[in-house]
């Protein structure tokens, strides 16, 4: 229970919320959390209820997979998270979709769309997953659809009001935007880089500062 206690240090066990759902990451390969967390100094989203405990991943690369650009990180292009298949990290039923927001050069916001291309899912009662910033002409399900955990919904874009490509993703208690209350999930089976020290295959909830990926970092 060594990692309990190391989780406890930085402050990840926070309160999680029981869901009969299970969750994945949204995402192959390895990724890094860039906001998370049940703080405002770690998760800028912790302003907004329906939004506590969402979470922001950028996916990472180069020689020792600590980069987020391939360079200078200038152009949406610039990120190895800029196309990357977004997946569903939940069996559910496609609530809402919403394509044909433009993706922004990179320092431009659009805080009218803030989610820009976006799909809901509808997990179980009272739990909604939203994924969001997706690539312009890229979601790949329908409202309606019955998904499976790991099924492609669309790619990773830098629509709605990003800082640069990256998965936005927040669970919340109601359907509509900016509506009910955020909740904090564990997820199942994941492979965490925490301070140096990796911990696989563990059932954990995610703050800022952590890189993860479920299987291979590949």
């Amino acid at each position: 229970m060594k990692h309990l206690a190391l989780l406890a240090t930085f402050g990840i066990l926070a309160t999680t919320t029981t869901h009969a759902a299970e969750y994945r990451l949204p995402f192959e390969g390895r990724w890094f959390v860039m906001a998370g967390g049940d703080t405002i100094n770690v998760n800028h989203h912790m302003v907004e209820r329906s939004q506590w405990f969402a979470i922001d991943f950028m996916k990472t690369g180069g020689a020792r997979h600590r980069a987020v650009t391939k360079n200078r990180g200038t152009s949406p292009e610039d990120f190895y998270s800029w196309g990357q298949a977004v997946l569903s990290p939940v069996r559910g039923v496609v609530r809402k979709t919403h394509d044909g927001e433009r993706d922004n050069p990179v320092g431009t916001h659009d805080k009218q769309n803030a989610f820009g291309n976006y799909v809901v899912i509808e997990a179980g009662p009272s739990e909604f997953v939203y994924l969001a910033h997706l690539q312009k002409g890229s979601v790949a399900v329908k409202e309606g659809d019955t998904i499976s955990a790991g099924q492609p919904v669309g790619k990773c874009g830098n629509s709605g009001n990003t800082d640069g490509p990256h998965i936005h993703m927040h669970v919340q208690s109601q359907l509509k935007p900016y509506s009910g209350v955020g909740q904090n999930i564990t997820f199942k089976r994941i492979n965490v880089l925490l301070s140096g020290k990796q911990f696989d295959n563990v059932d954990w909830p995610l703050i800022q500062g952590l890189f993860v990926w479920q299987g291979t970092e590949d």
